[in-house]
């Protein structure tokens, strides 16, 4: 029996080490970078926030249908009467129907509601853009830490090996001098590494609202390089930006909140029909009435006219910067999809490449076992495989960066 609770006590101290390694240990992947950021970020904050206050002057410019009920009271000193004198007023208000009245302002308000929605979500597609091209710059430099420990450790032995030729006077000064001048220059991009990763990691810290770093620890990123977007014509990504682009939308709302006021402003000279009710005491005097309000602004200085032009003017111009913004686009469109398929070419290369310089590693691998080549040509030989792979790694992540712009160009769609 103690055998068997012990070996239980020990089991759950294994699943709970093994838990909260994962925890500790789990990597970042690119989409939980884009939630963090979309959940700590002040600025898609205060954009909900907005959101929150439009939907609120919907209910406020509904509320006109409600009574309207208030209620006065007034202590006064009259000459025929001695003392205060007291008059209460109860009033009360019903509108029937008005042609500019809440249902307007009610949809000029759902326009308004719908413009901060979309700017909600332009935003969160803009630090989308932001967090993917700063997370696979990230990631890229984090891999590129095994080529920088190669690096360094070649050149140490490189270093090493000719001190160790200059004591037995195998080189000439300018060999020495060449070899020093090498290794100065190598650690020099060892040193550079370091700052350009912190640079680097500080950027996506400040992207995601997030401390990056928890304790000593640095997140590690995790990222499937071997995930590739489909390529189709480009007439398919114009359609697909023309389609989502919440700049398009934006401008398509704001017209119709031109419209809105157009109407409302017009509106504003017909009639407008109430029940009004008002029950007062004075002096003991009480008065009850009941009628129908009918309210009609015939001249108005032609204000509300005025007011219906500009918001005709404002329309106008708003179509024409939709028309503007649909051009540029299509040639932001364009730009990225042929930035992209330029890449996709140079990765062609680069693959070539990087199964060269695998095949020359194994060689230099099979020769150093069989004597052919010592420890230092091998590092020589890890040191430039990892070049190489870490150019083509680059070199697919400048592919996925262009592919994240074509993405962010087209509004993000889905099934991409």
């Amino acid at each position: 029996m103690i055998r068997m609770i012990k070996k239980n006590i020990i089991t759950l101290i294994l699943c709970i080490t093994i838990f909260n390694n994962n925890l500790i240990c789990k990597a970042l992947n690119m989409q939980q970078a884009v939630k963090i950021a979309h959940k700590n970020k002040p600025s898609l904050k205060a954009l909900k926030f907005a959101t929150a206050a439009s939907r609120a002057n919907e209910k406020v410019a509904i509320a006109g249908y409600l009574p309207q009920i208030s209620l006065s009271t007034t202590e006064q000193f009259a000459s025929s009467a001695k003392g205060l004198q007291n008059s209460t007023t109860l009033q009360a208000q019903q509108l029937i129907y008005s042609f500019s009245g809440p249902e307007r302002l009610k949809r000029i308000a759902k326009t308004e509601t719908a413009i901060a929605e979309l700017n909600e979500r332009n935003h969160e597609d803009l630090i989308r853009n932001e967090v993917e091209i700063s997370f696979l710059q990230t990631w890229l430099l984090q891999e590129k830490n095994k080529l920088i420990k190669t690096l360094k450790n070649t050149a140490i032995k490189t270093i090493k090996k000719s001190h160790h030729k200059d004591k037995l006077q195998l080189l000439g000064q300018n060999d020495v001098l060449k070899d020093s001048a090498n290794y100065a220059s190598q650690m020099a991009n060892v040193y550079a590494y370091i700052d350009e990763l912190s640079i680097s990691q500080d950027q996506l810290e400040f992207l995601l609202g997030n401390a990056y770093n928890k304790g000593n620890k640095t997140t590690e990123l995790s990222w499937n390089h071997n995930q590739e977007m489909q390529i189709k014509p480009l007439k398919y990504f114009y359609n697909l930006a023309l389609k989502n682009r919440k700049e398009i939308r934006l401008k398509e709302k704001t017209i119709e909140t031109h419209k809105e006021y157009q109407k409302y402003y017009k509106y504003n000279y017909l009639p407008e029909v109430s029940l009004t009710g008002q029950a007062s005491r004075y002096d003991q005097a009480v008065s009850n009435n009941v009628g129908i309000n009918l309210s009609w602004n015939l001249f108005d200085g032609s204000s509300n006219y005025r007011k219906s032009q500009q918001s005709n003017a404002n329309q106008l111009k708003t179509m024409q910067e939709k028309e503007s913004l649909i051009q540029q686009i299509k040639y932001e469109t364009q730009r990225a999809y042929h930035s992209l398929m330029a890449y996709k070419k140079q990765l062609t290369a680069k693959d070539a490449e990087f199964k060269q310089a695998e095949n020359e590693f194994s060689l230099a691998k099979l020769n150093f076992k069989i004597g052919i080549i010592s420890k230092v040509d091998l590092d020589n030989s890890m040191y430039n495989f990892e070049n190489t792979k870490f150019a083509w790694l680059t070199t697919k992540i400048n592919t996925s960066i262009k592919e994240s712009e074509l993405l962010f160009t087209c509004g993000y769609p889905t099934g991409l």
